[in-house]
């Protein structure tokens, strides 16, 4: 079997390889992947806990109905990209 790396384990591995860097990359990766363990979350327990299936009761800019995961998921990425200062991202 293949020797199996994290996200984090890589990121943390590979990083002294680029000595001009100065971390905002290493920041950024860190928040999807803070994101994405949390919109995981919330499907795996999605309709047990809370209700995030189904329709928002909003649409798009393409007209199409919104999910409510879809939602969850856009606040919480630009809340958590946000916390971390190395981007900006309106609404």
């Amino acid at each position: 079997m293949a020797n199996i790396k994290t996200l984090a384990e890589f990121i943390t591995e590979r990083q002294h390889e680029f000595t001009y860097a100065t971390g905002e990359l290493t920041q950024l990766l860190t928040s999807f992947r803070l994101a994405g363990k949390m919109v995981n979350r919330e499907v795996n327990k999605a309709g047990l806990a809370e209700d995030i299936l189904g329709a928002q009761g909003s649409e798009n800019v393409q007209g199409e109905q919104q999910q409510k995961l879809d939602v969850y998921a856009n606040d919480l990425f630009i809340r958590l990209l946000r916390s971390q200062g190395e981007v900006c991202c309106g609404q």
